[in-house]
């Protein structure tokens, strides 16, 4: 057994976790696994049966495919939050519903994985949904709410301006047939995944935060490159990697629709980017 292995069996011994999805072989070798570490697991074919399951009981976290017949996972999230307002949801999604996976995180899912995941990730990310539970659970906690008011009294001078509470329009960048996970560095473009280098996602996810703004060559060096030249170096920078990212973002490279120039200017996405 690696230390890995080890790690996961001794976590969270006891949790109650319930996979829904109406892939037989998938659910049982989720459940196999889960069992192993010490969870106590219900498995659940359909939305209605996670339903009633969900009804009955509390489950510390529920591992949620999207795509099912009847009642889909975007529906058992909506009837099952109000029932389960404690409960951890992932959801398990392909890179043709991710539209609907980020629509359940803005609508409470905690993250979401893309099938088919490695055992090992789909693991991971279930643990760290247990810790958020156990957060929760602490955050509600008298003496932890005083302590935390206590030390936000004390560096309240020293703070920065307090980050938004819904992280969600930050982490997921959208245009038109386009989606960026920035935290995941997942980019979907017609459902299909993509695969950028590490300049060509700076360039894109810059651009993309600034939709309906020309951004001048120079101010997008300076953030994918971190380099201070004029506009006419950054623009003989830029053009190889505008070139690339046009050949794998766009139907028609030779006529983009989603990267604009915007001649002795810079270049734009607008929101109304790849519409046909």
């Amino acid at each position: 057994m690696t230390d890995s292995e080890t790690t996961n069996v001794q976590a969270f011994p006891g949790a109650h976790i319930l996979i829904v999805d109406d892939e037989r072989a998938l659910r049982r070798t989720l459940a196999i696994k889960f069992r192993h570490m010490g969870y106590q697991v219900i498995e659940a074919g359909s939305g209605r049966e996670a339903l009633e399951h969900i009804g009955r009981q509390n489950f510390d976290l529920v591992i949620l495919d999207l795509k099912m017949p009847g009642m889909d996972g975007t529906e058992v999230l909506q009837t099952a939050r109000p029932l389960a307002p404690d409960t951890v949801f992932i959801i398990l999604t392909a890179y043709g519903t991710l539209d609907s996976a980020i629509a359940g995180i803005r609508h409470g899912a905690f993250d979401y994985l893309l099938k088919p995941s490695p055992i090992e990730d789909i693991v991971c990310v279930v643990e760290d949904g247990l810790v958020e539970r156990q957060r929760r659970q602490q955050s509600q906690d008298p003496v932890t709410l005083l302590e935390r008011a206590l030390v936000s009294l004390k560096t309240a001078p020293q703070s920065p301006e307090a980050p938004t509470q819904d992280g969600s329009t930050k982490r997921f960048l959208q245009a038109p047939g386009i989606t960026v996970d920035t935290l995941k560095q997942l980019v979907v473009v017609q459902g299909q995944p993509v695969d950028l280098t590490p300049t060509e996602f700076e360039i894109l996810t810059y651009l993309l935060r600034h939709q309906d703004r020309v951004v001048s060559c120079r101010e997008l060096v300076a953030h994918a490159r971190g380099y201070d030249l004029d506009e006419r170096d950054a623009r003989t920078l830029l053009h190889s990697h505008a070139h690339r990212l046009r050949h794998k973002l766009e139907r028609d490279p030779a006529q983009p629709r989603l990267i604009c120039t915007v001649r002795g200017s810079g270049y734009t996405i607008s929101t109304k980017a790849a519409e046909t």
